[in-house]
């Protein structure tokens, strides 16, 4: 995100958050959309993000069609017999800094809809490529919680953006600016199946 104007762009003008593929090319289709949502670009997407596609010949990021969101996630040291916990937050601040090399980042508080089982395909059913119950093809970044939403998620889907800065100090960690509530955010509790007592 290069500023706050932009950050804010996302909610106020109803944009939501867009794949890369579509930022670059402006003009996609439904037709073009089967062509791009396969398992071949889904493994380029989390394990060669910024290598030259070997189709296109151009970096892979140009062109694709899922966007990274991080859920938080589980890893397990068996010798150690122990859980470590990777906070979602934790991660996208990461990311969203560029691996600590930038000063900001802006985070989008959203959901999306997981598919069951893999089902890449179909393009409102976001990935959860973490799962290894149900990608189980080893990746070096399991441990990031990553989860690919497909092409866009609707701006209300998205419930506020926050803005985080390095503080200074002597020892440098990153804390919130402010916060940008989304007036049409609609509660994923909606599509719940359960019935109140009558």
């Amino acid at each position: 995100m290069k500023n706050d104007a932009a950050a804010r762009r996302i909610i106020d003008d109803r944009e939501g958050l867009v794949c890369r593929w579509w930022l670059n090319d402006r003009e996609i289709s439904p037709a073009d959309m089967a062509h791009k949502l396969t398992l071949r670009n889904l493994d380029m997407h989390v394990n060669h993000f910024t290598e030259i596609d070997p189709m296109t010949k151009q970096p892979f990021e140009r062109g694709s069609p899922f966007i990274s969101l991080s859920a938080g996630t589980v890893e397990r040291d068996v010798a150690a017999q122990t859980n470590y916990v990777h906070r979602a937050r934790r991660t996208a601040l990461y990311f969203g800094t560029d691996f600590g090399r930038l000063t900001s980042a802006y985070l989008y508080y959203c959901w999306v809809i997981l598919a069951p089982r893999p089902a890449v395909e179909i393009e409102y059913l976001a990935e959860e490529v973490r799962d290894l119950n149900a990608y189980r093809h080893y990746s070096p970044f399991q441990t990031e919680g990553e989860v690919l939403a497909k092409i866009v998620v609707g701006d209300n889907h998205i419930q506020r953006c926050e803005k985080w800065e390095l503080s200074a100090g002597s020892t440098p960690w990153y804390e919130q600016k402010w916060t940008q509530p989304n007036s049409r955010f609609v509660s994923p509790e909606r599509l719940t199946n359960v019935r109140e007592m009558i």
